[in-house]
Parts: structure tokens; C-alpha cells; sequence
């Protein structure tokens, strides 16, 4: 069985990045499941920064604390990281003194900047001669590192190109000539690799608003969620997507309920204190019943917080934010791969229901890169016809053309596609009341017809009103579509699903790590299990309940300091979990950690 962790440290600015990412997609390629966490400090220049790469012949969703490998670009990487060397593991420097070993551990210098100089090059190519010593150490051929390299800096010339391969071949010499025997093999060369996708968490969220057939995005630069942006702004132009960076979060949710107003997919990303300012417009998709996406990173506040690091805090905060009552749903997917098929979820119950939709994601999701297999939507975007707008499904209420409607899947409402009628003039009524609650869905601009919105109370049609029992009217039909809401959700993820009595409760990110955790103890004979929820809102109350009835313990886990899933659970079920293992300083969990932080919460029950 592998499993190793190779850490890639130094001072920003020594190609600790693109070291990183070359060896993640090298790893990858070689057909190994790949977790890497870039651990970032807040400066734009400076500060000790180091990428841990998790390598595994089975998929993998969490960090280990400790380190199989070291590539230490400066001294101050070196005396940070060394404590964390494994037994037996290898911490690889920047020197030339002859190879050594201390406290168990492989000491091996490799003139790494002195090489790269030596070929022409400056700093950052000296992690690209520790990357080539890294192929001789693990007993790998160059050829895949010499390919990948070849890739990465194309656009650059044949000349970069050559200098990064130069760099890798010397690094690999001088490892086989100095270091030979020095090591085991850590990452043996596979025979058969299975192709995967290596994604970032806001790569695989940009790209699962793509296959749902995102066509506006608003988005104000704000770490983690920026990289979503960048993104889905690399590929408008292919994929017909108008994308904006706007002045401020307050414009970016004005503009993207617009969009929806008009008949787009729209969304957008941000984080906490951005989010902050999108409440309100957050309210007007409530009150006008606007189908749009927000994702929300995660990271530590208040304020700026910890802008490069990741927490789970902001549960609450978005299962309650509003002015008033309205619908929406919540989802808290717990890796990369479940955060793209929560995306197209997102849309399709925002458009569904025509409710806002909230994806909660958090800094370690977001900037990690996962390995993943082939991606696969069992939905369709919207079919575009040119100037006639979206086809669609006729909706009780409207007898108008199907050519303006825009979901082109079935109504909620149980009736699928029509022949083509016309409408009498302006017979539309936006906020027709019906028994789900949804209501008929033109584009504005309709020919004979007025499509009205607004942010206050207003009557069917979409006009303005205080009337007493109108206003009771409009709040029952927009909260009807709860009822359609739960019906649609999937309920529980439970792990390994035999009925363990012992439970660890959590959601997001924390999916890995409770995961790794609870396969640790059961190894040992613990008998526990795990209930993973992404669903939070409509909150699956009935389901949980009856699933924590037949448990004897059960211990929420989670990243914050207030136990926000366990306040969550006794609110929605009456049931109070019996403990609660909270971690809140920047960092995410490891099974490690989880596991042994389970069994003191256990003890300390019994």
C-alpha cells in the first residue's frame, strides 16, 4: 500500500507554487490519488509558506500531519518542517555537505540553487532540480516530469522549456549519483495508471456551474473565492459566459438577481464578509423569487480574519440570514468531486423553485487540488434558440407561448412540455398563486405581457400591495415550496451504514477527515460510524432524527468555536448531541487529529 506525504516549503517567491503543482499533477498522472493543501501566508510577498501533498493508491480527502518527504527550499523551511518527518522519511535541502542520517531520518543535500544559477537560471528553478532528484529517489523515470514541465511552460518558449528540463535532469543525476541507496522507494512507478482529473475545489465548482449552463457571473476579488472567478472568466469566451468583475459585493448580488430577472443562470462567489454585504440582495431574490447561486468560502473572521486559512463558522449565518422568511436551500458538499454535483444541484432546485441557492464550501475545499474521476451530469443545461429565448415546459397558470418559459425540464407543478398557445394580452401573472407555490416564469420583455418584480410585498401580478390578507397569501405560497424543497433532497450520507450505535456527526469538508478517522478506530475494534450532511437547508430533521433515535453516543465534529452543527441539530430535532469536538485555529482537521480527539470525547462519556 502507498501512502506518503511530501511537503514542498520555502519563502514565497522560490517557486514553492509551481514546484507544488508540478508534482501534484506528475503524482496524479502516474495514476496515484492526489490531495494537496497549500498552506499560504496573508502577504503578498514574504512569509514561509508550504504545500503538503498527500500521495495514495486509494482516494484520499484529508491531510496527514506528518511528512514522508521534506523539499526545503531555504533554512527557515528546513527548521519548521524537519519536526515533522516521518521515521524513515527524507528531508531533502538546499547545500552540498554529504549526505547524513539523524534521528532516523535521511538528510540529503542537493545544491538546488547553486545548480539552477549554474544552467542559466534564477530562485524558482531551483525546486525544479529538487523535483527531478525526487523522480531518482522514488525510482521513477524523468520522462513524465520532463513531459509535464514541457506543458507548463510552453506558452513561454522553447527556451524556458528547455532551462526547467535542464534543471530536472541535473536534479536527477546528482540524486542518482550521490543518494543512490540512500532512501526506499516512496512512490513506485504503477503499471497500468488510471487517468483522473486533478481539479482545484474552485476549479471543480467553475466547472460544474459550465456543464449547468452558467451564462452570467458577477464576482468582486475576495480569498478563497476568487479563484471561482478566475476561472470561469478563463473560459467565457469558449463557453458563452458573461462574466464581470464589479466594484463591490453589494453590486455583484444586485447584478446577478438582475441577471435571473432576465432569464439567465446566474451566480456568483464570495466570502464571509462579502457575503455580509449581499444579505439584502440576498432578501430581494427572496421576495422577487429569483432563481440564483451564491457560493460561499469559508475562512476565519470576523473581519479580515484569516484571510488564507479555513473554518466552518458561518453555518448558522447562512442557514438563517434574511429579513424575514423565504425559501432557499443550503448545500455543504465535503469534497471537490461532490462540490461540482452540488453546483448543478444548485441550479437546477434554484430554477426549480425559483429560490436562491447557497453553496457552502470553505478555504480548504476551495484552494486544495483533488484528484477525481470522470464527471459525469445525468441533467442538461437550457437549450438555447437563438433570439427565441429558452424552450420550455408549459406551467399551470399561463397558457402562453413554452418559447418564453425557461426551465426546460418538467414544472414542479407535475406537467411537462405543450403544444404552443397563445395568451390573451397581458394575462400574465408573475406571483400566481399555486399549490406549490411556484409560480409561471416569463422573460421580461414578452411581447403583449408584463413581467413585474419587486422587492416589496406586491399581488399576483406583481404590482405593489398592502393588503392585509394578500400579504398572508404571498407568504404562504413562497413558503409552500418548502414542502416540494424536502421532497427533492437526498437525505443522509452515512459511513459505513451497518448501524453502528457510536456516531460522529458532520458537514462540509470535514467529510475526509471523520472519514480516515472513523476507519482508524474501526481498525482497532471501536465500532463507529459517521453522518456526513451536505444538505442543511431544508434541514433533513425526520431522517436524522430517526437516524440519532437508535444511536448510543453520538459527537458532533466540526471547525468552529461554538459547535454550530450540533446547535443546529437540537434546534431542528430536539436531539443534543452528547459531545462536541471543535478545532478553530485556521487549520483543517486530519483523521489523526479526529480520531484521537473521538476517542478522549468517548472516554470522557464513559
Amino acid at each position: 500500500m502507498t501512502d506518503v506525504t511530501v511537503v514542498v516549503a520555502g519563502e514565497a517567491g522560490l517557486g514553492v507554487q509551481s514546484a507544488s503543482a508540478v508534482l501534484a499533477r506528475q503524482m496524479a498522472r502516474s495514476g496515484y490519488h492526489v490531495l494537496a493543501y497549500p498552506n499560504v501566508m496573508s502577504r503578498i510577498r514574504g512569509g514561509h509558506n508550504f504545500t503538503s501533498i498527500r500521495v495514495s493508491d486509494r482516494p484520499v480527502a484529508a491531510i496527514r500531519p506528518q511528512a514522508s518527504v521534506v523539499l526545503a527550499f531555504d533554512k527557515l523551511a528546513v527548521e519548521e518542517r524537519k519536526p515533522d518527518l516521518i521515521e524513515g522519511g527524507v528531508l531533502i535541502l538546499d547545500g552540498d555537505e554529504e549526505p547524513m542520517i539523524e534521528a532516523g531520518r535521511s538528510i540529503l543535500p542537493l545544491p538546488m540553487s547553486v545548480t539552477a544559477k549554474r544552467l542559466g537560471g534564477g530562485p524558482a528553478h531551483a525546486g525544479v532540480v529538487a523535483l527531478g532528484a525526487l523522480c531518482a529517489l522514488n525510482s521513477q523515470p524523468l520522462r513524465g516530469l520532463q513531459e509535464l514541465l514541457k506543458e507548463q511552460f510552453a506558452a513561454k518558449g522553447a527556451e524556458v522549456v528547455k532551462l526547467n528540463q535542464a534543471c530536472a535532469q541535473a536534479g536527477f543525476d546528482y540524486c542518482r549519483e550521490r543518494f543512490r541507496g540512500a532512501c526506499p522507494c516512496l512512490v513506485p512507478e504503477l503499471e497500468k495508471p488510471e487517468k483522473r482529473l486533478l481539479l482545484t475545489g474552485a476549479q471543480a465548482i467553475g466547472l460544474g456551474a459550465l456543464a449547468a449552463g452558467v451564462q452570467f457571473y458577477a464576482g468582486y476579488p475576495m480569498s478563497p473565492s476568487t479563484a471561482v472567478l478566475e476561472f470561469l472568466a478563463g473560459k467565457a469566451e469558449e463557453f458563452g459566459v458573461a462574466v464581470e468583475q464589479v466594484e463591490d459585493e453589494v453590486s455583484v448580488i444586485n447584478m446577478v438577481a438582475g441577471a435571473a430577472y432576465a432569464g439567465a443562470r446566474a451566480m456568483t462567489a464570495t466570502s464571509g464578509g462579502g457575503f455580509a454585504l449581499m444579505v439584502e440582495g440576498l432578501g430581494l431574490a427572496g421576495m422577487a423569487e429569483l432563481p440564483l447561486v451564491v457560493v460561499l468560502g469559508m475562512r476565519p473572521g470576523p473581519a479580515t480574519g484569516f484571510p488564507t486559512r479555513t473554518e466552518q463558522a458561518e453555518l448558522l449565518y447562512v442557514a438563517d440570514c434574511s429579513q424575514d422568511e423565504f425559501p432557499r436551500v443550503v448545500l455543504a458538499p465535503g469534497t471537490a468531486e461532490r462540490a461540482f454535483y452540488a453546483i448543478v444541484r444548485a441550479f437546477e432546485l434554484a430554477q426549480e423553485f425559483q429560490i436562491p441557492a447557497v453553496v457552502l464550501a470553505d478555504q480548504f475545499l476551495l484552494d486544495s487540488s483533488w484528484t477525481m474521476g470522470n464527471l459525469r451530469v445525468l441533467t442538461r443545461p437550457p437549450a438555447t434558440t437563438g433570439r427565441e429565448g429558452f424552450k420550455g415546459p408549459r406551467v399551470p397558470g399561463f397558457k402562453g407561448s413554452p418559447q418564453t418559459l425557461l426551465d426546460p425540464r418538467p414544472s414542479p407543478c407535475g406537467e411537462g412540455r405543450g403544444e404552443e398557445h397563445r395568451a390573451a394580452p397581458y394575462s400574465y401573472r408573475r406571483f400566481e398563486v399555486t399549490g406549490t407555490g411556484v409560480s409561471p416564469f416569463l422573460r421580461p420583455g414578452t411581447r403583449e405581457q408584463l413581467v413585474s418584480a419587486m422587492g416589496s410585498e406586491h399581488d399576483e401580478a406583481g404590482l405593489g400591495s398592502e393588503d392585509a390578507e394578500n400579504r398572508k397569501r404571498m407568504m404562504e405560497k413562497r413558503m409552500r415550496k418548502t414542502t416540494g424543497l424536502a421532497l427533492r433532497l437526498s437525505g443522509l450520507s452515512e459511513y459505513p451504514g451497518t448501524g453502528e450505535e457510536t456516531l460522529a456527526l458532520c458537514f462540509g469538508s470535514t467529510f475526509g477527515a471523520v472519514r480516515e478517522a472513523v476507519e482508524l478506530l474501526n481498525a482497532e475494534g471501536a465500532g463507529i460510524g459517521m453522518v456526513h450532511l451536505d444538505e442543511m437547508v431544508p434541514f433533513p430533521a425526520s431522517a436524522l432524527g430517526r437516524r440519532l433515535e437508535r444511536a448510543r453516543k453520538v459527537v458532533c465534529i466540526e471547525q468552529n468555536s461554538t459547535g454550530q452543527l450540533a446547535r443546529l441539530v437540537r434546534r431542528e430535532t430536539g436531539f443534543s448531541p452528547d459531545e462536541v469536538v471543535l478545532k478553530f485555529d485556521g487549520r483543517p482537521f486530519t483523521g489523526v487529529e479526529v480520531a484521537e480527539r473521538l476517542k478522549d470525547a468517548l472516554e470522557k462519556r464513559d
